[in-house]
C-alpha cells in the first residue's frame, strides 16, 4: 500500500511538471517574436552638438512652421503627403532616375505612440497593449525618444525561457516588439545636443534620417545623397534649422 501510495504521489508530480512546462512552453512560443529586424540597430555609436547658425531669411527652404537651409534649389518638389504633414523635394539624372532626395515634416514622436497608438506602426498584435508598452514606459522612466533608444539598447540580449515567469515573458515579448516592429531598419543612431535636441538614424551610408525634438513633436529631415552626407555637411545644414 506504502509503495503504492508513492507511486501515485510520483506519477502525479510528473503529470503536474508535465502540464506545468507544457503551458510554459505553450506562453514561450506564444511571447516570442521570430523574426527581430535587427537586434543591434539600437548602437548609439555617437554623439554631435550642433550650434544654430542664423542665415539670411531668402537662403532658407521651408514648410510650416520649419526652415532649413536652401540647398535644394535644383530639385523638384514632389507632392505634399496626404496628410499634409510633409514635403519631398528629388533631384533627377538625364535618365530620370533619382539621385538625391529630402524629406521634411512633422510627426509624433515613438513614446507618444508607444503610450497612445500602436496600430500606426501597421500592425494590430493582441498579444500587447498600449497599456502594455506605457507600463514599461513608465517603470523605466522613458519621457522620449532618447530615453527610449538608451533604453533599448541596454536591452539587445534579453530572451525568454521556459524558467521565466508568464508576467515578465509578456513585458520581455513587449521590448522585443519596440525593437523589431516599431523602429525602421537601421544601422545605429547618433544622437544630438546642443541648441537642438535629437537624433539620427544612420541607415545605411546614403540616408540619414534626422529628428528634432520639440513640444513633444518629431521634426523630421531625411536626407538621401550617395555623396554628401559626410558628418561635416550634415552639422553644417542642421545647424540652419529653425523651428517656430
Amino acid at each position: 500500500m506504502k509503495k503504492r501510495n508513492i507511486l501515485i504521489i510520483s506519477l502525479t508530480i510528473i503529470i503536474l511538471l508535465i502540464a506545468y512546462f507544457g503551458y510554459k512552453a505553450f506562453n514561450l512560443k506564444y511571447y516570442t517574436i521570430n523574426n527581430i529586424n535587427n537586434p543591434n540597430q539600437f548602437n548609439i555609436n555617437n554623439t554631435i552638438t550642433i550650434k544654430h547658425n542664423t542665415l539670411k531669411s531668402n537662403d532658407y527652404f521651408e514648410y510650416k512652421n520649419m526652415k532649413i537651409r536652401n540647398d535644394f534649389k535644383d530639385y523638384s518638389k514632389m507632392e505634399d503627403s496626404a496628410k499634409n504633414s510633409s514635403t519631398k523635394l528629388v533631384l533627377k539624372d538625364e535618365n530620370n532616375k533619382t539621385i538625391k532626395a529630402f524629406w521634411m515634416g512633422i510627426t509624433d514622436t515613438y513614446v507618444y505612440l508607444l503610450k497612445n497608438d500602436k496600430t500606426l506602426f501597421g500592425t494590430d498584435d493582441s498579444r500587447i497593449t498600449n497599456t502594455d508598452l506605457s507600463n514599461i514606459l513608465k517603470k523605466n522612466n522613458i519621457n522620449n525618444d532618447i530615453d527610449l533608444f538608451n533604453y533599448l539598447s541596454k536591452q539587445k540580449n534579453i530572451k525568454n525561457n521556459l524558467f521565466t515567469s508568464i508576467k515578465k515573458m509578456k513585458e520581455n515579448y513587449a521590448i522585443e516588439y519596440m525593437t523589431s516592429v516599431v523602429m525602421p531598419t537601421i544601422d545605429n543612431i547618433t544622437l544630438i545636443n546642443g541648441d537642438y535636441e535629437g537624433y539620427i538614424f544612420n541607415i545605411k551610408s546614403n540616408t540619414k534620417e534626422v529628428s528634432i525634438l520639440k513640444d513633444n513633436k518629431r521634426y523630421a529631415f531625411i536626407f538621401i545623397d550617395k555623396n554628401n552626407l559626410t558628418d561635416e555637411y550634415l552639422k553644417s545644414i542642421l545647424s540652419t534649422i529653425v523651428i517656430d
